[in-house]
């Protein structure tokens, strides 16, 4: 039997200020900042857990996003990961697994009341002679290539 091991971190705009009784707090600070280290935190769990540079390809897809329930993607880094899922304008709730390995995320918003799919996190790397973003799994399998440039090489095209 195995054990699997989900991690979650999340962060919300809509912080409330409450003393740790449950009562109003005449100080407030931005929570939301200070929830960012859990999930930064957990972030760099799975960038290392997957041997990822800050700079590799990350294919970010869902499905069920906005109101319209569209499905989507997004190119972006290990940088801007958490950045990628944020909304400007408006309040929001993300929240980010970490299962075996495996990055997924749901957010929560005004349009996205019941939550959005769930984002799936891909790793790419680019290929060593043309760039295009390959999974990171074909490329260490390709010898640093994508499939065509393997082929071309391997075949001494």
């Amino acid at each position: 039997m195995t054990t699997t091991e989900k991690l979650i971190a999340s962060v919300t705009t809509d912080c409330l200020c409450e003393n740790e009784d449950g009562t109003p707090s005449d100080e407030c600070f931005d929570c939301y900042e200070w929830q960012k280290d859990w999930v930064f935190e957990l972030l760099g769990m799975w960038q290392v857990a997957n041997k990822i540079d800050e700079d590799d390809p990350i294919l970010i897809e869902t499905d069920r996003l906005g109101w319209r329930n569209a499905s989507a993607f997004k190119w972006t880094t290990m940088l801007d990961l958490h950045s990628a899922l944020s909304l400007d304008g408006g309040d929001f709730r993300i929240e980010w697994y970490l299962e075996n390995d495996t990055l997924t995320a749901r957010r929560w918003s005004h349009d996205e009341p019941t939550g959005t799919g769930l984002f799936t996190f891909t790793h790419h790397r680019g290929c060593d002679k043309c760039g295009v973003p390959v999974k990171a799994d074909v490329y260490n399998e390709e010898l640093g290539f994508c499939v065509e440039c393997s082929n071309d090489y391997f075949e001494e095209n």
